[in-house]
Parts: structure tokens; C-alpha cells; sequence
């Protein structure tokens, strides 16, 4: 496929790339979308060098900004991953 045939073009095969390529396809799957990527695997930088750690907002002071935000995140994750099993801290964002 000539990249003058696609709709949108993503720069970069993170999970920053990837999510958004992911979101642009739902949100109008009638459109092509190529994810452009320099190395030879996607996730060759910061995205494969994070910890792996789903944050669930224990540290943050409970029903702030930052717990909510990781409790929605740490769900959300869990539900386009599949995981969606016991976790092992409680949901300190609600």
C-alpha cells in the first residue's frame, strides 16, 4: 500500500502510537491507518523499559485528582488488555 493511499499516518509504534492508532480506528473504521516505526519492533524505547506496574492511586490522597485518574487508567487498562481480574491493591480513587 503507497502512503499516499492512507488516511492516517502514526508516527511511532509506542503505546502512545499504538493506542491512537487503535482509537482512530474506532472511531471511524472506514479509514486506513499505517503506523510508522524506525526500529525493528514497536515498543523498542521508553514503552518497553517502563516498570509494568498498574498504578491504583495508593499513594495519592483518596478521591483526588491523581487517584481518580489512576484507578480509571488501571481500569481501563484492564478491560482493552483482557486482565480484568482481582487486583492486589483496593481502588483508592473512588
Amino acid at each position: 500500500m503507497a502512503l499516499a493511499n492512507v488516511d492516517v499516518v502514526v508516527i511511532g509504534g509506542g503505546i502512545v502510537g499504538l493506542a491512537t492508532a487503535l482509537a482512530v480506528l474506532r472511531l471511524r473504521p472506514d479509514v486506513s491507518v499505517v503506523v510508522l516505526e524506525k526500529e525493528q519492533a514497536l515498543a523498542s524505547h521508553q514503552t518497553g523499559h517502563n516498570s509494568g506496574v498498574i498504578h491504583t492511586g495508593l499513594y495519592y490522597k483518596p478521591g483526588s485528582l491523581k487517584a481518580r485518574t489512576c484507578a480509571r487508567g488501571r481500569a481501563m487498562l484492564e478491560s482493552w488488555s483482557g486482565a480484568g481480574g482481582p487486583t492486589a491493591f483496593p481502588d483508592y480513587g473512588a
